[in-house]
């Protein structure tokens, strides 16, 4: 039977088949107004062999000058801040990094050490943030992505 309405629906005229949905654009976030608990940023870094021990200085010091805020929510960003280091190096010797950065500020458009780094540890961005440059993969720049938890 399934074999007949497939061969049926091959043999249909372009007039008796079914017109297709409208493909619609994807929703775009308005991050300013969907950001709800659970939401988070994931950031994908890409480091170079022999720079992870200089990545994670890095990501230490954010992760401490987030907790030593003023801000409730930056310290709230510390508590659940989650940085997972790929178990398998690549080919090549890389380290992927995944960085999960809960979205509860304005950080609206991206998220990551960089933003992070501005808001917390301004006096410092402009090295903290070469230090970091220099440890990561130039031909791979980390992606931002944000997600939103589901209800």
């Amino acid at each position: 039977m399934i074999t007949s309405l497939l061969l049926s629906m091959a043999l249909a005229s372009p007039a008796q088949a079914p017109a297709a949905p409208p493909l619609a654009p994807p929703p775009v976030a308005d991050s300013s107004s969907t950001i709800g608990p659970g939401d988070l940023w994931l950031v994908i870094y890409s480091v170079l062999p022999g720079r992870t021990a200089q990545f994670e200085a890095v990501a230490r010091q954010v992760r401490e000058a987030l907790a030593r805020s003023t801000q409730e929510v930056r310290k709230a960003q510390a508590r659940d801040l989650r940085i997972h280091r790929s178990a398998l190096p690549s080919a090549d010797g890389k380290v992927m990094y995944f960085l999960q950065i809960p979205a509860l500020t304005g950080d609206a458009d991206r998220s990551g050490f960089d933003v992070l780094i501005d808001a917390v540890l301004p006096e410092q961005a402009s090295a903290l943030k070469k230090e970091l440059q220099t440890a990561l993969d130039p031909t791979n720049p980390s992606g931002n992505t944000f997600l939103i938890s589901l209800k």
